[in-house]
Formats: C-alpha cells, sequence, structure tokens
C-alpha cells in the first residue's frame, strides 16, 4: 500500500510504501543474488519532510482527530440521509468514513442513471461551488469529501448547502 499526501498534511513530499512480510521477503536477499528492489526516490529520506510527518502524527495522535472524525462521520451520514435519503433522484447514499457518495439516478426504484451527457453531477456541483461548497461530480455521483477537523455546525451548513444544490438542479417534484 503507498501512502503520501496525508503523512505531511500535503505540506511536504514524503510517501512511503506498506507491504506484508511475504512480499518484503521476496525481494529480500543478500545483494549478490540479485533479488532487491532496486528503486529510489529523489526525496527519500528528506529530513524536512521526515519531521513533518512525525508531526502530523503527533498531532493525529494528541488531539484525538481520528476519533473526533469517527464520529462526525456517523454524523454526516445520518443528516445527509435524513435530508436526502426521500429524494426522488436520489438512488443511494454510501459512505466510507467522512467521505459520502450520492448517487443521482432518473427513477428511485430502477436505479437508472440520467444521460451522462446532461452532467447533472456537474450542474449541483457549479451550484454549491457558488455557494462555497465544493463537491465532487463523477458522474452521475455527488462525492462529499469534508476535512477530517471539520465541526458539527459547519456540516450542518455544507449539508443545507448540499441539499439547496440538488434541489435546484432536481426538485423533488418533477
Amino acid at each position: 500500500m503507498c501512502l503520501s499526501k496525508g503523512l505531511t498534511g500535503g505540506y511536504m513530499p514524503m510517501a512511503l510504501t506498506l507491504t506484508t512480510d511475504k512480499i518484503y521477503n521476496a525481494f529480500y536477499a543478500d545483494y549478490n543474488e540479485g533479488k532487491a528492489f532496486m528503486h529510489s526516490h529523489t526525496y527519500s529520506g528528506h529530513p524536512l519532510g521526515c519531521v513533518a510527518a512525525l508531526m502530523v502524527q503527533q498531532v493525529l495522535r494528541e488531539d484525538k482527530i481520528l476519533e473526533k472524525a469517527h464520529r462526525r462521520a456517523h454524523y454526516l451520514h445520518t443528516l445527509l440521509k435524513s435530508k436526502l435519503s426521500e429524494h426522488p433522484n436520489v438512488g443511494e447514499i454510501r459512505h466510507i468514513g467522512l467521505i459520502n457518495a450520492i448517487e443521482l439516478v432518473v427513477n428511485k426504484s430502477t436505479k437508472e442513471s440520467f444521460d451522462p451527457m446532461l452532467r447533472i453531477g456537474y450542474q449541483i456541483y457549479k451550484v454549491a461551488l457558488s455557494k462555497g461548497l465544493i463537491l465532487r461530480p463523477l458522474g452521475n455521483v455527488l462525492y462529499f469529501n469534508p476535512p477530517l477537523i471539520i465541526r458539527e455546525e459547519e456540516i450542518n451548513a455544507a449539508v443545507q448547502i448540499c441539499v439547496d444544490s440538488i434541489h435546484s438542479i432536481l426538485p423533488k417534484t418533477r
């Protein structure tokens, strides 16, 4: 597994690769055996990137960022579902952690997708952006990706902008 941006909060170049012992051992041997995984990168072990990564980890631990994000993820998903699950053009609202995906459909019961040429997700994105909220439209799915440190009052405001933006393009009564 490769990890990067989050290690330093996106402020410094830094990445790492995690692997299982089995994979690691497949490349581990005496140099003369030629089994080594020969690679390196310009920023490998750069001291400033390493310090930034250590400080980010410290903040995550001390401020209990992940624990708070877990609670807020449940709050956000529950709020989105309460506000949008009955909308006739919302087929599904799914999530992993704080990332929520709102599937936009022509028909809720058949889950028929909108014609991609209509760019419904992009239209909603533009309305939300004009109100200060960044959503990520990927086809007919709107992704809601708030920061780990979002507060409940910010979630409330963001969800309301999201709901209003969806309703402006896809009114509940069509």
